[in-house]
């Protein structure tokens, strides 16, 4: 079933679960926050798709062609007005989506898409992949965590999910997606995996080549580590 989605196009990947903050100040996104508020006081939920560009931060004219296929409903859980008129939003991902087309009819300054909500496939995972998994996951978190810090003893903090939840492998495939720092088209790659079970098995890929770069690389400044494209929205 094909339904309407507002857009908002990002150089980022969003995956069910993570919190995204954003700063709107832009017209046409300050209209979405305005639209999303209407909407909220009549159904008592704000929601749009955050959609990853293939390339640079603009759309631009091919709009379709510009965005990738698979992209994450956006649910607003909080709206902070500013004296400017822009706004600090918080948003969480629910459920992937597959973008069909742009509504060119919408008569909104900013996009809307025709969607179609992909629902996650219950699938029987192999625990032994879950827990290679979850090993991999701490090793990368650890030593992600002395290469931002610089110190050798540092322990990373733990994650906040309870360990019933990280034994769940959907939960576990999109905790580990939206938590490794890595490039767009693999982080988009994750998103767009059938299931939890093949999003594991990408992400235990992901998991060996990241520690490596870890191993061989632990003078590279934080910075650059950590350096996430700016989006001016």
């Amino acid at each position: 079933m094909v339904t309407r989605l507002p857009l908002f196009p990002l150089g980022t990947v969003l995956v069910p679960g993570e919190v995204l903050p954003l700063n709107i100040f832009e017209p046409r996104y300050r209209q979405l926050v305005d639209d999303l508020l209407a909407i909220g006081e009549r159904d008592g939920r704000m929601t749009f798709g955050v959609i990853a560009i293939r390339a640079g931060l603009e759309v631009g004219r091919d709009q379709l062609r510009a965005l990738h296929g698979i992209g994450c409903v956006a649910e607003v859980i909080d709206v902070r007005r500013q004296p400017d008129g822009g706004s600090q939003i918080e948003a969480v991902g629910r459920q992937r989506f597959r973008l069909v087309d742009i509504d060119t009819d919408a008569g909104t300054p900013y996009l809307t898409g025709l969607v179609e909500f992909v629902e996650e496939p219950v699938v029987q995972v192999d625990p032994e992949l879950v827990a290679r998994v979850q090993s991999r996951f701490e090793t990368y978190t650890q030593r992600l965590a002395v290469v931002l810090t610089g110190d050798p003893d540092v322990v990373a903090a733990p994650d906040q999910r309870s360990q019933a939840l990280r034994d769940d492998p959907t939960v576990l495939s999109y905790l580990v997606t939206g938590t490794m720092l890595l490039h767009l088209a693999d982080r988009q790659r994750l998103l767009a995996s059938p299931d939890a079970g093949s999003r594991l098995r990408t992400a235990l890929q992901l998991l060996r080549r990241e520690i490596t770069m870890l191993e061989v690389v632990p003078s590279v400044p934080a910075i650059d580590l950590a350096q996430v494209p700016a989006d001016p929205r």
